[in-house]
């Protein structure tokens, strides 16, 4: 299915690893870290994680993808899978999203032919989850592993599962920082005017981003000389009149994108 994972055609297949497949509820996962943690899905790590451990039958990404952001996601989400699965609700009469019923639709269908399967991966935080985790587990003797966001999963979805991972596992304390910058220096990216010329400096900034979220100074200027430190934004010298010049912060978009900090 994937080609990243199959075997040469004239070799005989010998499993080595268990074998799996993996359901995302990418809105839980892409809104979560967004607002808890200010960064995006790394979505090939994880895939690469899991691929290390587990011979990947399957993965299937699921969401309402008519929401922007997540949009913008599809192209990263194809470079490991093109199973992508649209829960936009269309009806009038229904507010409910329903991504959660159809991921558990899903599931159930492949629980039912998973003669080949060993494990069931699901990344989800809610505990809608439960009881199909427990039909996989007691009815269907499978091993049941659940991804979620750290402060977003449900206690009783982890312990009915056979094993979790909570995320991001970074334990760099400034992450939450870097994310309010690089938002701060995007919105005024974003809303520059061809008569107005944005100049973010490194005080500025701080004092910016400490105002808008109300927390400490001293904290997001260390955040932000961090990001300059490890190549993210650098600054450059720019003339704003024959005698003036400011040091402009210069944000590496590719870079912060590359690795999960910001959508761009």
């Amino acid at each position: 299915m994937f080609g990243l994972f199959g075997k040469a055609a004239n070799k005989k297949h010998v499993r080595t690893k268990p074998t799996a497949v993996a359901f995302v509820d990418y809105e839980h996962w892409y809104i979560s870290l967004d607002k808890m943690y200010h960064i995006r899905p790394d979505v090939r790590a994880w895939r690469d994680d899991i691929a290390s451990k587990y011979e990947i039958r399957e993965i299937v990404f699921f969401a309402d993808f008519a929401n922007p952001s997540l949009r913008q996601e599809i192209p990263k989400i194809r470079e490991i899978t093109n199973y992508i699965i649209e829960t936009q609700n269309v009806s009038s009469n229904f507010k409910k999203d329903f991504t959660d019923f159809i991921m558990l639709d899903h599931i159930y269908q492949r629980a039912m032919k998973s003669q080949d399967i060993d494990t069931f991966i699901l990344f989800s935080g809610d505990g809608h989850f439960n009881s199909v985790v427990s039909f996989l587990i007691t009815q269907m003797g499978k091993k049941v592993g659940v991804y979620g966001i750290k402060d977003a999963v449900s206690n009783q979805l982890r312990n009915s599962a056979s094993w979790y991972v909570l995320l991001p596992e970074q334990t760099d304390p400034d992450m939450q920082y870097y994310g309010m910058i690089l938002k701060n220096l995007k919105y005024l990216k974003d809303n520059a005017t061809a008569g107005r010329k944005v100049r973010p400096t490194f005080t500025a900034t701080c004092e910016n981003v400490s105002r808008l979220n109300g927390v400490q100074k001293a904290d997001i200027m260390r955040a932000l000389r961090a990001l300059i430190d490890n190549g993210y934004i650098s600054q450059s010298e720019e003339k704003i009149s024959a005698r003036k010049s400011v040091r402009v912060l210069q944000v590496d978009w590719n870079k912060c994108r590359d690795d999960g900090m910001i959508g761009v």
